[in-house]
């Protein structure tokens, strides 16, 4: 396991941390968005080989640029999901005036 993994893990892990903790509703998307990017890391410290498929005096280590294509979109439809959610988020506080996610529930029920 090299430091990037170990990275990607602690990203992650803060950001499941946040949305475990946070009670305020931009705030839990936010570490949504942090949860993402330690996935994303996590898939580019992994597509990393260390050897280079092309036999080309200087180039002795790359990333598999497929991973890299995948990747770029997977950031792009996480970010227009959290675009969305963010809409979501406008609408409902326009209603119900809080972020905060217990008053929310106590003025459904």
């Amino acid at each position: 396991m090299n430091l990037y993994q170990i990275l990607s893990f602690l990203v992650f892990i803060i950001g499941v941390f946040g949305v475990i903790n946070q009670k305020d509703m931009i705030l839990k998307l936010l570490n949504l968005g942090t949860i993402q990017s330690g996935v994303v890391l996590l898939f580019i410290a992994i597509s990393y080989n260390g050897h280079s498929p092309i036999i080309t005096p200087g180039i002795e280590s790359y990333s598999d640029p497929l991973i890299h294509s995948f990747l770029l979109t997977v950031i792009v439809i996480g970010f227009a999901n959290l675009s969305l959610m963010l809409v979501f988020v406008m609408i409902l506080s326009s209603k119900i005036k809080t972020y905060q996610i217990d008053e929310i529930e106590k003025k459904i029920k």
